[in-house]
């Protein structure tokens, strides 16, 4: 993949399509190999950015291990590629970043769709064993996962999903269809933390300065790992808001029976900043 060398430092990152540029920001463990459909986006009519955040791939922490910092840097990246503005998706633990971005930078972002973003600090326990489990040892971790779905893959997608549901994940893996099931395991084979989750994990936003743009705020009902309070702060937040409640049966709301009315409703919220 490409690097635009900012102010701030390299910044790796994708750009396919031709229109109006949607600046996809991926959430925790996420790699350049990590697909969960905004890619295509591109089919309909958008150029889909995605840049790798500090920590993550080849773009090194240096460039901003802070919501604040991180979302600095974004913005020189579009000034490197001569993008002056851009519709926004802030997936999971880049929501502080993606709440900096739309604050800091209101010039530059048009919209926000926050996809089960984090908008709280992690709590202590949380932090602790995130620096334990994705500090040094993360290679072992991603290693030992991705040997499981070679060997075992139902049991060990069992052990994973049992983190990001409420619900029964051995039902759940049980009553999958192919199609979902493949894109469960593909995306569990490209996780990858880096240095990056770390940084993950010092993110806040503590300002409550409104954002002005229009935001469409996503979540699942069955996902423990991102809970409500999250969803509320960023209503609190955001001054021109839709909130979306799916019957998603994980924190990966772009699979499954709730795939479809996410795209269809990230779709429509994107096309409306193009009238």
């Amino acid at each position: 993949m490409p690097e635009a060398r900012t102010s701030h430092g390299s910044i790796e990152y994708r750009l396919v399509g031709t229109g109006p540029v949607v600046m996809v920001l991926k959430g925790g463990h996420c790699s350049r190999l990590t697909r969960l459909g905004h890619e295509r986006l591109a089919e309909h009519g958008f150029s889909v950015l995605e840049p790798s955040r500090p920590g993550y791939d080849g773009t090194p922490r240096s460039v901003g291990c802070t919501a604040q910092r991180a979302a600095d840097a974004l913005v020189d990246l579009l000034d490197e590629l001569g993008i002056q503005r851009v519709s926004l998706v802030a997936i999971s633990a880049a929501g502080h970043t993606g709440i900096e971005l739309a604050r800091r930078h209101p010039d530059r972002i048009e919209r926000v769709c926050f996809e089960c973003a984090v908008a709280l600090p992690w709590s202590p326990g949380i932090r602790r064993g995130g620096r334990l489990v994705f500090g040094p040892a993360q290679a072992l971790v991603w290693g030992a996962t991705r040997a499981g779905l070679r060997l075992a893959p139902e049991l060990t997608l069992r052990l994973q999903l049992g983190q990001v549901t409420t619900l029964d994940p051995g039902r759940l893996v049980r009553q999958m269809d192919a199609a979902t099931r493949g894109r469960y395991l593909e995306a569990y084979r490209s996780l990858w933390s880096g240095q990056g989750f770390l940084c993950d994990l010092e993110h806040e936003s503590p300002s409550d300065e409104p954002i002005d743009q229009p935001a469409l705020i996503m979540r699942g009902t069955n996902d423990p790992s991102v809970p409500r309070a999250h969803a509320a702060r960023l209503e609190a937040l955001c001054r021109d808001h839709e909130t979306l409640e799916l019957d998603a049966e994980t924190h990966f709301i772009w699979f499954g029976r709730a795939a479809e009315q996410v795209w269809q409703r990230r779709l429509a919220f994107l096309t409306a900043a193009r009238r």
